[in-house]
């Protein structure tokens, strides 16, 4: 663990292997950038079956905690009165699509973000890098049936956070990457 020099980091530590140890958790990495200061810390182990120890520089797989960006995005659109979460996702996407036609025509930005548009949400569909991988994927959805009813059941989805990602695209008229710096990561001074 990187030194700290207050008590509160020492806490902080405290608190992370309680909860490691509480929620069964094998290994966290964390840093916090506070006033031109960088603190991180590893915890535990990175697998149970084939256990090293976390440091402050294990790499973990980012997986949904891009979804927060996402969701920061399409917040700042919303402000921007060019996003409307109750409008239907075919306001931004008119092509859009899945299996069932109900959902395909009443699936709101909403539905999307909170999980309940109710299509198969594990769709790792590889669609390359390019520019147009997410209109390609997006596109590429007319093939999902629908699990549940539109709006009824919380089931989690990757896939509608793809199509949210093609709603920024659509509506700033930039690439998924390049709207997400202009309106997250350079406002926040994230690099990297």
């Amino acid at each position: 663990m990187t030194q700290h020099p207050d008590t509160t980091w020492k806490s902080l530590g405290e608190k992370i292997t309680q909860t490691m140890s509480r929620k069964q958790i094998p290994g966290v990495a964390i840093g916090v950038l506070y006033q031109d200061q960088c603190w991180t810390a590893g915890f535990g182990i990175t697998n149970v079956d084939h256990p090293l120890a976390v440091t402050d520089e294990t790499l973990f797989q980012i997986g949904s905690i891009t979804k927060t960006f996402v969701g920061t995005a399409i917040m700042r659109l919303v402000e921007q009165d060019k996003i409307d979460l109750d409008a239907a996702v075919g306001t931004y996407l008119p092509n859009f699509r899945v299996v069932d036609e109900t959902a395909s025509t009443a699936a709101t930005v909403r539905h999307l973000l909170t999980h309940t548009a109710g299509w198969a949400g594990d769709y790792f569909h590889a669609t390359g890098s390019g520019d147009d991988a997410l209109a390609r994927y997006v596109s590429d959805m007319a093939e999902l049936p629908q699990l549940a009813p539109l709006g009824q059941i919380w089931s989690y989805n990757n896939a509608s956070f793809s199509v949210v990602g093609r709603i920024v695209e659509q509506v700033t008229g930039q690439t998924f990457e390049a709207a997400l710096r202009a309106l997250v990561l350079e406002p926040l001074d994230l690099d990297g």
